[in-house]
């Protein structure tokens, strides 16, 4: 892919119609929010974005994004590495009611001005590719943090050992009444 920066806003009253083709990267820092769930700013975005306006004059933005990046892993907290990919199909509405009518492969972006910031559609296709958890895929860092696995038996000398609990009295007393 290009090497080339994708600038941070577009026309949209030229790209649509001149069906535009923007190839590039971003960086990180570019991105606020998506920077503020990773473990370091240190990366590219990749983008491929195709403008163009379909048979029903909506103006579709399609493409793809990519990035390699650093997260924290969330059992011990170290840098891990993962990779992001997304496809993007979204059409430009200038007001938040057009939404319900379009069909289900197409998400809506809201833009109701005739500049359209890149960056913050980027920013915010890659915090909805981002995967809910992350962690590393062996147990290396479980075993950094020594974690112990407990296994409970089930035989009758171990259930012995559990104190009674301090409700019991409770119910001692619910009986009496």
């Amino acid at each position: 892919m290009s090497e080339t920066q994708i600038p941070a806003y577009v026309d949209t009253r030229k790209v649509f119609h001149q069906h535009e083709e923007l190839i590039g990267t971003v960086s990180l820092q570019s991105l606020p929010r998506f920077k503020e769930s990773l473990a370091n700013d240190q990366g590219i975005v990749e983008i491929a974005l195709y403008f163009s306006v379909n048979d029903s004059k909506q103006r579709i933005i399609k493409g793809n994004i990519s990035a390699h990046v650093e997260v924290a892993c969330q059992r011990c907290l170290e840098p891990l590495a993962i990779y992001l990919e997304d496809d993007i199909c979204l059409v430009l509405l200038e007001e938040e009611s057009a939404a319900a009518s379009l069909g289900p492969e197409f998400d809506p972006w809201i833009c109701s001005e005739f500049k359209l910031l890149l960056t913050e559609v980027v920013d915010e296709q890659l915090m909805l590719c981002m995967p809910i958890v992350n962690y590393h895929e062996t147990e290396d860092c479980l075993k950094q943090l020594e974690y112990k696995r407990v296994e409970l038996s089930t035989n009758s000398s171990s259930q012995a050992s559990f104190k009674e609990s301090p409700f019991s009295v409770l119910k001692n007393l619910k009986n009496k009444a």
